[in-house]
């Protein structure tokens, strides 16, 4: 609980490669009450490691999709978000690949969250999103051999592994030496721009409204652009938190070659464990 409000963490999976390394840093956050995790794939050694999750804390809940729906990658992430409607309750949004989380993250966006209850989604900083990236050029931060727009499948800050990597370096250059002061940035207003939804916070009365029914597939369009703008509201990123995301697809053949998620398991303290959480060994 923050705040007398309930935290609700969920997460679109799954890739156990890359929930090996979330579901730990997950678990090692202070704040939350509950992970809602998502059963939206059909891979049966990934569904295996998801199912198995629950035996690793009280507070984990395996969620599927109503009616017997088929899980369709993408097209059917946007059916679970009746499940998120409770008043008083914060709700956290994570990739499945989201690979890094800020000592104390979950609990400190979740309090902004409360104290700032206009914005309709908050964001937090996310290390591998085109539009952070922008903002990480346009202040200086960065160097990039073109310019980066904002938007959310921009050449260079979506479709480029190799400036991924890159961004991904730099990140954890300072992040292993414990300097991530440096990727934080003053909190601002997003409006009328599609930011991809790597991390999002909202509250549950808000999403009551609408009852959790998203008035489109396209989860990411509706809730950073869309919805906003039939409220004539905005979005925000808050500043002071930081998240790393892995991959978009564009990138993920070329990342998964490399030795970053190796890089993240180190300095989340994981070296060595991939493989050994009581959900794997369940499978016999």
């Amino acid at each position: 609980m923050i705040d007398d409000h309930k935290v609700t963490i969920v997460i679109p999976a799954g890739r156990r490669r890359y929930l090996e390394l979330l579901i730990p840093q997950i678990l090692a956050q202070e704040g939350w009450d509950e992970l809602q995790v998502w059963l939206n794939t059909k891979e049966p050694d990934d569904i295996a490691y998801i199912s198995g999750l629950p035996a690793l804390d009280k507070r984990i809940r395996v969620v599927t999709l109503p009616d017997g729906r088929e899980p369709n990658g993408v097209r059917t992430i946007h059916r679970f978000f009746p499940n998120c409607i409770e008043a008083g309750t914060v709700y956290i949004r994570l990739d499945d690949d989201v690979c890094y989380i800020e000592p104390g993250a979950i609990a400190k966006l979740a309090k902004f969250r409360i104290e700032h209850r206009e914005p309709f989604v908050i964001y937090p900083v996310i290390i591998n999103n085109a539009y952070i990236s922008h903002v990480y050029q346009a202040l200086g931060r960065i160097r990039a051999p073109k310019y980066l727009t904002t938007h959310c499948m921009d050449s260079l800050g979506w479709k480029d592994p190799k400036f991924a990597e890159m961004i991904h370096r730099t990140f954890l250059s300072f992040l292993e030496k414990g300097d991530i002061e440096r990727f934080k940035i003053p909190t601002r207003i997003v409006s009328g721009c599609r930011v991809s939804i790597n991390c999002i916070a909202w509250l549950g009365e808000e999403f009551a409204r609408f009852n959790g029914e998203l008035g489109m597939s396209d989860e990411e369009e509706w809730l950073s652009v869309t919805r906003p703008t039939q409220m004539a509201g905005y979005n925000m990123v808050y500043g002071e938190v930081v998240v790393a995301h892995f991959a978009f697809y564009p990138q993920r053949e070329y990342l998964d070659e490399t030795d970053l998620l190796d890089r993240y398991r180190k300095v989340a303290g994981l070296e060595g464990q991939e493989g050994l959480l009581p959900a794997r060994s369940s499978q016999g």
